[in-house]
């Protein structure tokens, strides 16, 4: 069902992603493949139907969580590898005895995270030979995986390296923050150990004002409710066409019965998901935090960056650093709250223009 507001795991109830999803499917043939979109675009929905269709040994690592953050440590992530290990039958699980720092203790595996702690590359070692013996792919999900750029006291990218060189495993990373992940990622980066990788990129978008229509279109004949085509217009330029939207819009449409009222509730939550998301970005860099919200203001229209310096000198009196300036506007749209067209910053999703 399209306006089921949980991620689809049901390929027929994925709608126009089959490229995507095929996309996918010929990525994960290859060490590294990241997929990447705004918030709510349906990334979790493709993963899920990825997981259902390919018969894979997944480990999948939601790192949603740490979004509220400023930092994270090799303890939490060794935890939520811990957390996904479990889910293995438990045939699989035994074949992870041996390695130091893992525990196999009947039903459960724990990993060690203190001073005997488990080596990650140990694992991923043990994985790709589990792969080999069971003779089906192993991949590694990281939702959301710009939460990793916040790992302090561990560099992931080494066992990352050593795995994409090596191992017969695959990484799958998600991202709704795209140039964070490319921050974590550091591809670009000489001195990175992923620097030169080949990855699979695949890069989902929001639908068209055709495509969204037909969306909602779609939806609400599965629940034999016809709306005219004018009302169906009115959802695309209020709230756009980013899929995890239209789909609350016909939510709330199927509760309500009443299109001002559906429409309000879908950007009322919206705007209050946004601006919580705004002040979860904000975490450690509060000296800034009023200068992100005026280069906001005077971008929520589209604005130069010329416009942007103006707003705040004016508003504190003193001249801003020109480096300083394009730091701040390069971080807005690192974390997808900005996008810059030609000499032209505004924000990336018309819901975040109407949150500002």
């Amino acid at each position: 069902m399209l306006f089921d507001i949980k991620p689809k795991e049901d390929p027929k109830d994925l709608f126009d992603r089959e490229e995507e999803l095929q996309k996918l499917k010929n990525g994960i043939n290859y060490p590294v493949s990241l997929l990447l979109g705004l918030r709510r675009s349906g990334k979790s929905s493709l993963v899920k139907v990825l997981m259902k269709e390919e018969d894979a040994i997944w480990i999948y690592l939601d790192l949603r969580k740490y979004e509220t953050k400023t930092f994270i440590t090799y303890k939490d992530v060794i935890i939520e590898l811990e957390k996904a290990l479990n889910r293995f039958p438990q045939r699989i699980k035994k074949l992870l005895e041996g390695i130091k720092g893992i525990n196999v203790a009947g039903l459960e595996i724990k990993l060690n995270w203190g001073k005997q702690k488990v080596e990650i590359s140990e694992i991923f070692d043990k994985l790709s030979e589990i792969s080999e013996k069971e003779d089906k792919k192993v991949i590694i999900v990281f939702d959301e995986s710009q939460e990793l750029r916040k790992l302090k006291g561990y560099n992931l990218l080494n066992p990352l390296a050593y795995a994409y060189d090596n191992l017969k495993i695959r990484f799958l990373f998600t991202g709704s923050e795209i140039g964070m992940v490319y921050r974590f990622l550091k591809i670009k980066d000489p001195n990175s150990p992923l620097f030169g990788r080949a990855m699979t990129e695949i890069t989902i978008h929001p639908f068209t004002k055709e495509k969204a229509i037909e969306f909602l279109k779609k939806g609400f004949e599965e629940v034999k409710i016809n709306l005219d085509e004018k009302l169906l217009e009115d959802v695309y330029n209020n709230i756009g066409g980013i899929p995890g939207w239209l789909t609350y819009y016909g939510f709330n449409y199927i509760q309500e019965k009443d299109h001002e009222e559906a429409l309000n509730k879908t950007i009322e939550l919206a705007v209050s998901l946004i601006k919580k998301e705004f002040r979860n970005f904000l975490k450690g860099r509060e000296e800034a935090k009023e200068r992100y919200y005026t280069i906001m203001g005077v971008c929520k229209k589209g604005c130069r960056w010329s416009e942007s310096k103006r707003a705040i000198e004016a508003k504190e009196g003193v001249r801003i650093d020109d480096k300083k300036l394009t730091e701040l506007l390069q971080n807005l749209i690192d974390a997808s709250f900005l996008i810059k067209e030609n000499e032209i910053y505004r924000p990336a999703d018309i819901l975040i223009e109407k949150a500002f």
